[in-house]
């Protein structure tokens, strides 16, 4: 029972986890609003919120500098990418074998690339890959130590 009640705790943290970095990207890419105005908003201190940005937001590391937004030459052209996702989505809905039976392996991997491209589950965040935190963890132990090293201060002018 007590276990049972550890794991669904952890889930819950894990979910609320992933609601707070949504809705920081959210604000951040659709509702154009600014670290800091997010940071206000959310009751977040602005490190958390410049965290979870640089962890989900596309966008916000490419405004920092950390991702380019320039072409390398390596990445397909518009009319080139329109082309292969023809030929890949084809394949999705027509593929067959040798003897003009449907290939269903070839159909489904196909159907499943084109789904988790279109949600995003293949873009690659080099900088931030495998760096997964808890950003209302961090923000509470950023208040901790504010308040801890207010407190010392204080203490330092009392004396």
């Amino acid at each position: 029972m007590i276990i049972t009640l550890i794991c669904q705790l952890e889930w819950f943290k894990q979910l609320k986890m992933t609601t707070v970095h949504t809705s920081i990207k959210t604000a951040y890419e659709v509702n154009d609003m600014t670290p800091e105005e997010i940071s206000e908003d959310q009751d977040l201190d602005i490190a958390c919120v410049k965290a979870a940005l640089m962890q989900c937001s596309s966008k916000y590391r490419k405004a920092c500098g950390i991702e380019e937004d320039n072409e390398d030459g390596l990445n397909f052209t518009n009319d080139e990418l329109r082309r292969v996702n023809q030929v890949i989505f084809e394949a999705a809905i027509s593929a067959e074998d040798n003897n003009g039976n449907p290939d269903w392996r070839v159909r489904s991997q196909n159907a499943q690339y084109i789904r988790d491209d279109k949600k995003g589950r293949k873009e690659a965040v080099k900088h931030m890959a495998g760096n997964v935190f808890n950003i209302l963890s961090f923000n509470e132990q950023l208040q901790k130590a504010r308040e801890l090293s207010s407190s010392m201060k204080q203490q330092l002018i009392e004396i």
